[in-house]
């Protein structure tokens, strides 16, 4: 069992570099080793947690805590995010600011992570109007989800830092507990692909085909195109392997969202009678924009 022992004030010095990571008595990593404690506020924040470290030779083992070393070590080798890397599609932060009512939930863009130490997102405007930035709320509980491949991912976080430059952003403190749930049966790429629909009588509209996988596609446009179940035709030129093809699929609304005086948008399913060699075509270019990733 390894030894770990707490942290005094003296240790945690600010302006220096941290020379290792420190953690929280139940092993989950509190800040990894070469951050920097900028302040006394961040200084005294983290004193408040009670921070541990693994304990070194040369330590007094008067002053050494036992703590459950090899579970710790364990969750630590653990990476619950191990399949998340650039295939993040959708990044949702859902917090509470000081004299909120409710909550907020902001969509971010994911810029990627340093396994078991943190998560890189852009940070959301604030929107408070007296002058506080994201410095000021370090250690801010935050909720995340994220949809990545077919799955939904949930945890919860904190911030943990953030910086403005290049452009905004915010580090996240890596969870230890995930629940990884399916959320969709296929995978799918974001897209900008102009089609042409074909609806009753032959009558064309043309339209924004936003992502797309091996089994349907989302719509958006400014026309009605029908209800739930409406059938129709999709036509659209789809590049790979530097090729262009025509592609035409027979296809099903399944669901809409958005109001007539706005954009529409169509969760639109692909016909199972469709030609196989259609579908594969559809499925090659999905393949090789994830693989571009």
């Amino acid at each position: 069992m390894s030894k770990f022992i707490y942290l005094s004030e003296q240790e945690l010095p600010v302006g220096a570099v941290l020379p290792w990571p420190i953690y929280l008595r139940s092993g989950e990593l509190l800040a990894p080793a070469g951050y920097v404690i900028d302040n006394f506020s961040t200084r005294n924040r983290l004193l408040e947690k009670r921070p541990v470290r693994a304990a070194l030779p040369g330590d007094r083992s008067i002053a050494a805590t036992l703590v459950d070393g090899e579970d710790a070590i364990a969750r630590q080798q653990r990476d619950p995010l191990t399949h998340l890397k650039h295939n993040a599609e959708g990044t949702t932060l859902t917090y509470k600011l000081p004299g909120d009512f409710e909550a907020r939930n902001e969509h971010v863009e994911f810029v990627g992570r340093i396994p078991m130490h943190a998560l890189i997102v852009s940070a959301p405007p604030l929107r408070l109007g007296n002058g506080q930035v994201w410095n000021d709320f370090e250690g801010l509980p935050i909720a995340v989800q994220v949809i990545f491949g077919r799955n939904l991912c949930v945890f919860k976080t904190s911030l943990m830092r953030y910086a403005p430059l290049p452009s905004p952003h915010m580090f996240l403190r890596y969870p230890q507990d995930v629940i990884t749930k399916p959320f969709r049966q296929a995978l799918r790429v974001d897209t900008q692909i102009p089609v042409v629909l074909t609806i009753e009588d032959n009558h064309t509209i043309p339209a924004l085909i936003m992502n797309l996988s091996g089994s349907g596609c989302a719509i958006a446009t400014n026309f009605v195109l029908g209800h739930a179940g409406t059938r129709m035709k999709a036509a659209f030129r789809l590049k790979i392997a530097e090729q262009n093809h025509l592609v035409t699929v027979q296809c099903i609304i399944r669901s809409i969202k958005g109001k007539l005086s706005q954009q529409m948008r169509y969760g639109i399913e692909f016909d199972e009678a469709n030609d196989a060699g259609t579908m594969l075509t559809i499925k090659s270019f999905v393949y090789e924009h994830l693989a571009e990733r």
